[in-house]
């Protein structure tokens, strides 16, 4: 007996002091002897210090005569060697061999089939001073009251303390019956959750205090800690003469299994089976002492005496033999004998014969070959256990096992079967009755493992093992820590490459189902389809390929493939892609997962292009689960499509009628030509009968567009020409609608009557109208304007259409306003939208005109910002933008002037830059300062998306200083004109109109603003110059338009609102922008008045810019807003944010800047 005071002298006085005090108050758990040997002997423990977390301890304890000679103890505290945590962890041991050594043995257990063993468990440790009657008292009213309580649980209580048995073979072939012993909750719908706990040997010698483990739980846990022993799995291998009794107390809990015990019932007591004693003989000769139960599906345990069980009916119970039992269990759990070993088993055997009922078979001969090895390679999953290494040996830990693709190598020599580490002595094996022996070969051995070493293999470091077995060093090969690759990346190509190389040099194969990496051959018969989708405006998508008989959609898993590349919207050329595809697969073969265990190897150079057109049209918006889908309006993506399937090699099938329908639209000359209308009384220009041509083939096929030729090109004579078509073909059943801005309505009546006479046109305007709402249905054409279109709703909702067509469609470019919502309510059977400008300011205009064209091409709003929007203006996606170009184009047709310059003469642009005048300069810095600081200030306190009207008034002031300091409505500014501060660019106007005029030119004069065309007359009225004048206050729009083309007046002041659009001014051979405008598209409409077609003579076109003003920063901003219209007719265009804080910042900067 070791006295706990002879241990002060390995520790300091603190230390010992504290860990006595630390031991006393039941802070040591988990402790556990790890080695026992002589003179030494090695434990491990936890102790719970002032941290959250335990410490834990390793001890090397050294004896000497039956006292302690040395203590040496590591400690993972900050203090680390022989601190107060070892001392009280060495006081615990002491304390524990002491008590050991007192231990009183129960009274044992009767039950119809369990004897007590040799040495019945420890059921209890009772303190010392009780005498054995007394202790022995206290047991069996212990077990009494466990008897009649039961096993119940309050419902509170969702963990459960479970027994599972199985049987393991160990590392010399024998076989033992093996008891995990582990926690695991309940769920809430029945069974078990997968957290489950396993205990070791020192967790349960100290069970924990638990609700849910009761005094019959504790009592087993003891009695498992002496009878068994430690298997190589870490399981506890139940002894023999034990397990009997110990599987009895384990059913009475109701909570033992057999296997797996989340698929599993609880065993519980079974009838006595018939066994029959034989000798079963393996593919190698070797044979194997088993017993045959009536049951087929019972296993018999090696137990004294034997025992079954039977996961089939869920039963455990003893097995009739007439052997004795403890001959049977111990040939039972005994490994196989080897061919040789027979003879020497039978003469050996010969004194308990008669307790032997049967012998092995003895061979008929023997016989010596050389055998060359023939390397088998078994893919498999092998366990790694969670172990902790002394040097003494291995110590197994808690924690569930961790499952890991391994590669086991074994050579076979005839039958005979052997692993790398198994001895290096003779093989034996049975083949057809004689014993063969055979020398292994170690440098054939050598080599095939070489193999798989140069392959990115090695030997598992660590213990392993598969299912049920023992774990083993160095018997699997595994992909190591360190390797350059990840393990998926290894195993992958080692089975895509290596596999069928070896397969070919004559080496067995062989691989488990539960394998995760098992590569099946390359597809074949592959082919995109395209199918009926969910609704009328969607077709799915699939691309099937035939895999060992089987046909499968690959379009999903390729859709995970761009998910792991982490949806990448690519900016930039298509190199981006190639290079991620070649990072991804270098040995171009990319490899995807069908299920758990199965890939698939798909060649890159074919997938590149499909990959590629997949990420451009839903890499941002995967279709539905399980699949994707096209939307019937995608013409430009089916096409995209259908080139990608092309240059891949895979057939596209499906959809011929809309496949075609893209390809006409695609190719030159591939929609077909119309039948000029009869009726038309014009000569349609080339251009103008190809815009025929295409709104009569959308018509035909059930689509709206937008017709965007730039101003001036004859957009009404197509549309009317398109409209005489459908009358003259007999489809014009219903009415026709056409909405205009009012101030073209007259425009449109006098079009109607020059060009297509025949129609019968109804002119919805004036308080008069609602009367005209009952005969709408009696006209070719209805014309109404858009500030009437939601007034007018319920009657023209009512009314179904067959062309509906918006003239100057971005007045529907707010999606919100009434007349958008108006419009889009409207029935029609197409729907046309009519515009030089598509795009503005930015692509929700042309979202808002595609929702009024063809409603399902660009989805919905919150998703075109997402997809498209946000890409292209913020982050110059030049993709995304590729993207949205060729989705729109089958549905937009523009031409620019420039594509039919031989019909426009030239026009010139002329940028007059003016000097500001001192008194000017001086007003305009005087405004631009107080604006600048209220607009920082209502950026600080809004942000930029919210400062708009603060940004646009402080525009308009510094503006408005540009044009005439009279324009600002300002104290300060009334001071400066009073000082005599003047308009330097009015009086550059007024040089220039007397010399233009004397030229003969013919001016159209434009300004934004009404107030500086009011101060402009004055001057022209002094000067004596003619002219006359449209704004929005114009009642008589005719006649001023009808004097100046008549030549009657020279000069024509236009506001840039009321004539920016709708007027055909031919006469006018010069125009000037007196203030320019931020929005190029604007001024360009303006300009477009004079230059139209039947224009005969070249245009100029003056613009006049205050200098270094925020009119000279407009126009270097202008190019930006032109960009982005561009941007939509032409994919290799680039477009950008419109109006950023750099850009607020570039407007307001000082005059000097």
């Amino acid at each position: 007996m070791i006295d706990p005071q002879s241990l002060r002298r390995f520790f300091d006085h603190g230390s010992f002091e504290r860990g006595q005090r630390y031991e006393h108050e039941g802070r040591v758990r988990a402790l556990e002897v790890v080695v026992r040997r002589r003179g030494t002997v090695l434990i491990t423990a936890e102790v719970q210090g002032s941290e959250r977390y335990p410490y834990t301890q390793e001890v090397e304890i050294a004896l000497r005569n039956g006292a302690v000679s040395g203590v040496y103890g590591d400690c993972d505290c900050p203090i680390g060697e022989n601190c107060k945590h070892v001392a009280a962890a060495v006081i615990a041991w002491v304390r524990r061999e002491e008590t050991e050594e007192r231990t009183v043995e129960p009274l044992p257990i009767s039950a119809p089939w369990v004897q007590p063993p040799t040495a019945p468990p420890v059921m209890a440790s009772p303190p010392p001073v009780f005498s054995p009657s007394l202790q022995t008292l206290l047991l069996r009213l212990n077990e009494a009251a466990e008897r009649d309580a039961g096993d119940h649980y309050p419902e509170t209580v969702r963990k459960r303390l479970l027994y599972v048995l199985g049987l393991e073979d160990e590392a010399d072939g024998g076989r033992r019956v093996a008891l995990r012993v582990l926690s695991v909750s309940l769920r809430k719908g029945g069974g078990f959750a997968n957290d489950e706990k396993v205990y070791v040997g020192h967790q349960l010698a100290n069970m924990p205090t638990a609700k849910f483990i009761t005094p019959a739980d504790h009592a087993i846990a003891s009695a498992v800690v002496q009878g068994s022993h430690r298997l190589s799995s870490g399981a506890f291998g139940l002894k023999a003469d034990w397990a009997p009794w110990l599987i009895e107390r384990m059913l009475r809990t109701g909570r033992l299994y057999w296997g797996d015990f989340h698929d599993g019932v609880p065993l519980r007591s079974g009838p006595a089976l018939l066994g029959t004693p034989r000798w079963d003989r393996d593919g190698v000769g070797r044979q194997r002492f088993t017993v045959a139960l009536d049951t087929p599906s019972a296993v018999a345990l090696p137990t004294v005496p034997l025992l079954y069980v039977d996961p089939g009916s869920g039963t455990c119970g003893p097995i009739e033999t007439g052997m004795a039992p403890h001959v049977a269990a111990t040939l039972l759990e005994a490994p196989p004998l080897a061919p040789g070993e027979v003879a020497t088993f039978r003469a050996s055997v010969e004194r308990i014969g008669d307790r032997l009922p049967v012998l092995p078979e003895s061979p008929a001969r023997t016989e010596t070959r050389t055998v060359k090895p023939r390397p088998i390679l078994r893919l498999r999953l092998a366990r790694r256990m969670p172990i902790y290494g002394y040097g003494y040996g291995f110590n197994y830990g808690a924690g569930a096992p961790v499952d890991v693709p391994a590669a086991e190598l074994a050579f076979e020599y005839g039958s005979a079967r052997v692993a790398p580490g198994d001895p290096a002595g003779p093989l034996q094996w049975m083949e057809d009755g004689v014993l063969v022996t055979a020398s292994r070969q170690p440098k054939d051995e050598t080599k095939a493992a070489n193999r798989l070493r140069k392959a990115g293999l090695a030997l598992n470091a660590q213990a392993m093992s598969v299912a049920g077995g023992p774990p083993l060093l160095r018997a699997f090969h595994v992909v190591p820590d360190n390797a350059p690759s990840d393990e998926r990346s290894v195993w992958l190509e080692l089975c895509h490459t290596l596999l069928p190389a070896l397969r070919a040099e004559g080496w067995g194969i062989e691989t488990d189902p539960d394998f995760p990496f098992q590569i099946l051959d390359a597809p074949t018969n592959w082919s995109l389809e395209v199918g009926d989708g969910t609704g009328i405006d969607w077709f799915g998508l699939s691309l099937g390929v035939e895999v060992e008989g089987e046909r499968i959609d690959l379009l999903p898993v390729l859709r995970a493939v761009i998910d792991a590349m982490g949806r990448v919207a690519f900016h930039g050329p298509d190199m981006e892609l190639d290079l991620l595809l070649d990072a991804m697969a270098p040995q171009g073969v990319m490899f995807v997962r069908l299920d758990e265990t199965r890939f698939l190897p798909l060649p890159v150079e074919r997938l590149r292009p499909l990959i590629g057109v997949l990420m451009e049209l839903f890499g941002l918006q995967p279709g539905d689960a399980g699949g994707l889908r096209i939307g019937r309006t995608h013409l430009g993506d089916l096409s995209a499509l259908e080139d990608a399937a092309s240059a891949a090699g895979i057939p596209l099938l499906g959809a011929d009628a809309v496949r075609g329908m893209a390809r006409a639209l695609r190719e030159a000359g591939g929609v077909p030509a119309a039948v000029v209308p009869a009726g038309l009384r014009a000569t349609l220009r080339p251009y103008q009968k190809t815009g025929l041509d295409w709104m009569q083939f959308l018509a035909a096929h059930g689509f709206g567009g937008i017709l965007a030729d730039d101003m001036g090109l004859g957009k009404t004579v197509q549309a009317l020409a398109h409209l005489l078509s459908e009358k003259e073909a007999g489809r014009l059943d219903r009415p026709s609608l056409l909405v205009a801005p009012t101030s073209v309505l007259g425009n449109w009546r006098a079009e109607v009557q020059r060009f297509a006479p025949e129609l019968r046109t109804l002119v919805l305007h004036g308080p008069q109208r609602k009367a005209a709402h009952g005969s709408l249905a009696e006209h070719d054409l209805v014309v109404t304007s858009y500030a009437l279109l939601p007034r007018d709703r319920e009657a023209l909702e009512a009314q179904p259409w067959h062309l509906a067509i918006f003239d100057e469609a971005q007045y529907l470019k707010n999606p919100t306003a009434q007349a958008a919502k108006a419009a889009q309510a409207l029935e029609a059977r197409q729907r046309l939208c009519l515009t030089g400008t598509p795009v503005e300011n930015n692509l929700d205009e042309l979202w808002a005109l595609f929702a009024q064209a063809v409603p399902s091409l660009l989805g919905d709003r919150t998703g075109f910002r997402r997809q498209f929007r946000t890409p292209v203006e913020k982050h110059g996606d030049a993709e995304r933008q590729r993207v949205l170009a060729r989705r729109v184009r089958p549905f937009l047709l523009r031409r620019t002037k420039e594509e039919v310059a031989a019909d426009l003469p030239p026009k010139t642009e002329i940028v007059e830059t003016v000097e500001p005048q001192e008194a000017q300069r001086d007003l305009y810095e005087t405004i631009r300062l107080a604006m600048d600081q209220r607009v920082r200030e209502e950026l600080a306190r809004k942000g930029l998306a919210r400062s708009h009207i603060t940004i646009l008034d402080a525009l308009l002031k510094l503006r408005q200083v540009c044009c005439d300091p009279r324009l600002v409505k300002l104290e300060s500014a009334r001071k400066k004109v009073a000082k005599g501060a003047a308009s330097a660019k009015l009086e550059r106007l007024l040089e220039m109109l007397p010399e233009l005029l004397a030229d003969g030119r013919r001016i159209l004069l434009f300004s934004q603003f009404t107030s500086m065309l009011d101060l402009i007359k004055p001057e022209l009225e002094t000067r004596d110059i003619p002219f006359v004048e449209l704004t929005g206050d114009t009642r008589d729009r005719d006649t001023p338009v009808r004097r100046f083309q008549a030549g009657e007046v020279p000069l024509f002041l236009i506001s840039l609102k009321a004539g920016g659009t709708g007027l055909n001014l031919t006469a006018a051979d010069t125009v000037i922008h007196y203030d320019p405008w931020w929005n190029p598209a604007v001024e360009d409409q303006a300009t477009d008045r004079a230059h139209r077609i039947g224009q005969d003579k070249p245009v100029f076109v003056y613009k006049l810019v205050t200098m270094g003003t925020v009119e000279e920063r407009m126009v270097q901003l202008q190019e930006r807003k032109r960009q982005l219209g561009e941007a939509v007719y032409d994919e290799a265009g680039g477009a950008e944010g419109l109006l950023t804080a750099e850009d607020v910042d570039f407007l307001l900067a000082p005059i000097d800047a």
